[in-house]
């Protein structure tokens, strides 16, 4: 195993530990949110939306499918236009 071969290697370990704490963070915003609307916190109901949406572009359009049961009324907008 060569020095790049191991570099990519790593690479690609920390790709993966990224995604997964992106993952995490939104089940967490995702939690937050239903909790949020539970007890009918409208502004903090919608703030939530916004960061989900955000977090789920961070992730990519690949694995939005995966947090399909993470998903939000929130119309996808891109965060870094505004």
């Amino acid at each position: 195993m060569g020095v790049p071969l191991v570099a990519k290697i790593n690479a690609d370990r920390g790709a993966e530990d990224g995604l997964d704490e992106l993952i995490a963070l939104a089940r967490m915003i995702a939690y937050a949110r239903h909790v949020a609307q539970d007890v009918k916190l409208e502004f903090a109901t919608n703030c939530l939306d916004l960061a989900l949406e955000a977090v789920k572009q961070e992730v990519g359009e690949g694995l939005t499918r995966e947090l399909g049961e993470l998903s939000s009324p929130v119309p996808q907008v891109s965060v870094r236009s505004h």
